[in-house]
Order: structure tokens, then sequence, then C-alpha cells
């Protein structure tokens, strides 16, 4: 799930975010527009084992619009489900909402977080992320959000609220803002989310800094996150990771990227050795049409990334701990929008 600069460059104005989206009904009160992405995948997820893998990714499809209330405002309304092989088109967004110019826009529903959105110093297809620390309990997602983001010349501000919905979801609270200096975009902010189920939460905040140039773009980001028992004493796992990253364009058609990320875990049980993972990442894409696009990454990891049982102790559902030792890394893939 990665938002870099290099997979929103077709980004336009529309809640899609696709400046491919058909226009399936427009009058003067409103639009309401089709839109997709098929994405191809052949990964090589251990160069050495010879065992590539060729699936469909997170292929989307979904149906967005807005229709006029009065001059400023906009109901807005987004459907979106999944369309890889292995999801039975399962809803990935369902969205009702209101924007406004001058007030902001406020919507609710099955929605990514807001830290998902302003993501930070990963511009991969594949394999970056891993020093980007929001997600680890609540997977970036939330299906019982309140999601309200304000926009102005100089500023932005987004926050978000998950409800437990009666402990059928995790709660989830994020605060984020950002501005621009020149060339400079800075954003800062955190948030925290509890999983009821194991009795988890995660605390975290982050820091990150995007210097605009005439080719692409440098990046920086800092996370710290704090994974702590909210029943048991002295267990808790602190988090700092770093993430560089930069992207160049090669030709009119075509952005290399490359990054280096470092996460390292301490935990403050006896029981638990801390722990520290090491990704480096390059590729490239091509715009071959406008609305079509291949790529390929290769990326080295090395250490181990700590995770946690989701669903309570015997659930055997485990989310991480990834290890890896010195693994190469390879992905090609293509994209076809909509």
């Amino acid at each position: 799930m990665k938002k870099s600069l290099i997979a929103l460059a077709i980004a336009a104005t529309t809640a899609a975010g696709s400046v491919s989206a058909a226009e399936i009904y427009k009058t003067d009160e409103g639009s309401i527009n089709f839109y997709g992405q098929l994405r191809t995948e052949l990964k090589w997820n251990d160069i050495g084992e010879n065992n590539p893998e060729l699936s469909s990714g997170s292929s989307r499809m979904g149906i967005d619009g807005a229709y006029k209330l009065t001059d400023d405002v906009k109901v807005i309304g987004l459907v979106e489900v999944s369309v890889d092989e292995d999801s039975d088109m399962y809803v990935r967004q369902h969205i009702f909402g209101l924007a406004s110019d001058s007030l902001g826009t406020i919507k609710f529903g099955k929605q990514w977080t807001v830290s998902d959105d302003v993501y930070g110093a990963d511009y991969s297809y594949f394999y970056g992320g891993s020093a980007l620390r929001y997600g680890t309990l609540s997977g970036a997602e939330h299906d019982a959000m309140i999601k309200y983001e304000y926009v102005a010349d100089s500023f932005w501000i987004k926050a978000d609220y998950g409800l437990p919905n009666n402990d059928k979801e995790q709660e989830l609270a994020e605060l984020f803002a950002g501005t621009s200096f020149g060339d400079l975009d800075v954003h800062v902010g955190g948030g925290y989310n509890i999983d009821q189920a194991i009795d988890v939460k995660n605390t975290y905040g982050e820091a990150t800094a995007e210097y605009n140039y005439s080719k692409g773009v440098i990046g920086f980001t800092y996370y710290y996150a704090k994974l702590e028992s909210q029943s048991a004493v002295d267990s808790s796992i602190e988090e700092n990771g770093f993430s560089l990253a930069g992207t160049f364009a090669w030709s009119d058609k075509g952005t290399g990227y490359a990054g280096y990320e470092y996460t390292k875990q301490d935990p403050d049980s006896g029981n638990l050795d801390s722990e520290d993972g090491t990704l480096i990442y390059l590729g490239s894409d091509y715009q071959m049409l406008e609305f079509v696009r291949v790529y390929a990454e290769v990326a080295y990891a090395d250490g181990t990334t700590l995770g946690y049982e989701a669903g309570g102790s015997g659930s055997g559902n485990f989310v991480g701990p990834t290890m890896v030792d010195s693994e190469v890394l390879l992905g090609l893939g293509a994209r076809f929008y909509w």
C-alpha cells in the first residue's frame, strides 16, 4: 500500500484519485465516475530460493461521485472493491461525506487511515515502508472511521477517529499537519490504536521532510512507536524507524527511485532481545501509454521486525515477526488504469 509520488503520478482531483476515471453520469448538479486499477505482479521474495509468485496484487475498482448541496458544499460518496484473485471481491472502502472548499471535508465509513494517506519517505512499488510504523495493529484501515481534512493555501490538517463499535473494531485516533517552505514539504503527526482482542496499544508519531527538485524528490522520515500491553506489567516494545529515499526522472515517461530503511526494536521484557532490520531498494517505472505503466524493483533485506498474535493468544493469526537473513528480493509489475 505505497502512497509514493511515483504511484500517484496520474492522480487528479476526483475522489477516486485517478485522472483516468470514466465519467458515467454528469449533470449541473453532480457527476458519477467509474475507476479501477489492474495490477499484475511477479515477485521473487528470495531470489536464492528460485520460487517466483505471480499475482494480481491489490487490483481494485470503484465508483465515486459528488452532488452539489450548496454553492460551497457537495455530498460525496465512494465504494471500492478488491478484484484480486484471492479476495472474493471484498469492500476496500465505503464512504459517505460532505466536502467544502472553505470548511474542509468530512467522511464516514470504511477508509484508509490518515497516517496511510500522508505516508512518509517511501517511493517504492513493492518492498519499502518497513520503517513506517503506524499500521502494526490496524493494517492502516478501519471499518468505522470518521475522517476530517482541511487544506488551505499554506498548510493542511488531517485527523481521524475509528470507533470501537462495541469493541468489534479497534479504537484509533490520529492528527497530522503539514506545510511547505518553498521546495521543502514537511509534515508531522501521530496517533494511537488499541486492539481490544489482545489488549495491545500502539502509540506512534512521525516527522517527514521532502525536498522537491527539478527531476524528482528526496525525502526523510523518522518514526517512533510503542507497542504495549494494557494489562501486563513491563510488556512493551519501543520502535525507532528511519527512512531515506529519493526519485529521479530519467525521461519524460520513466522515473527511477531508491531508498534505505532502518528499524530498531527495543523490548523492555527480559524474555526478548533487541532486534533491528535493514531494507535497501532500487527500482524504476516506465509509462508505456497514458494509462499503462510497468515497473521493476530489487531490494536487499536483513534482520527482524517484531510482531504480535492478532486475535488473542492461541489464535494462530500472527502479524509478524518477519525475519530475513541477507535476502535479495525482486519484483516486476504492470498497472492498467481506467
